[in-house]
């Protein structure tokens, strides 16, 4: 079954301030991607079938969804998750966001704020700084 879930992320702006904020999406479980493409299969066989009997188009149409249901179905397969969302603070005006997401975008994602227009880059929150590297205890 699809599970609605959450991913604490971090915002960043171009000076390199940063606020937190969560990104939220749809995971997907291997049955539910293969409920997904052969639904998307199916609908584009079906209006294939339906724009049969549509002069002169049904030329175009019944082609064109007929090849385009194991295209969609194959993408459909392969999406593993569905990004809604990102909700949290703009680290440049410190005042609240929501910024709609695609299904295609990944992190780290450049995008703008709504609100004040500033360049903001959502990234995954680390437990270590990027910095210098991890020193052996003894």
């Amino acid at each position: 079954m699809a599970a609605k879930q959450e991913l604490v992320i971090e915002i960043q702006d171009d000076n390199n301030n940063t606020a937190d904020g969560t990104l939220y999406f749809t995971a997907y479980n291997p049955a539910d991607r293969t409920t997904r493409a052969i639904t998307a299969l199916v609908v584009c066989w079906v209006i294939a079938a339906v724009t049969v009997f549509i002069p002169i188009a049904h030329f175009v149409l019944v082609p064109a969804f007929f090849i385009a249901g194991p295209i969609v179905a194959f993408s459909r397969f392969r999406q593993q998750d569905s990004k809604e969302k990102v909700e949290g603070t703009c680290p440049r005006h410190n005042g609240p966001i929501t910024v709609p997401m695609e299904n295609t975008d990944t992190l780290p994602k450049w995008t703008y704020c709504p609100e004040c227009d500033g360049a903001i880059q959502f990234v995954e929150k680390t437990l270590q700084h990027k910095g210098a590297p991890e020193q052996p205890s003894h």
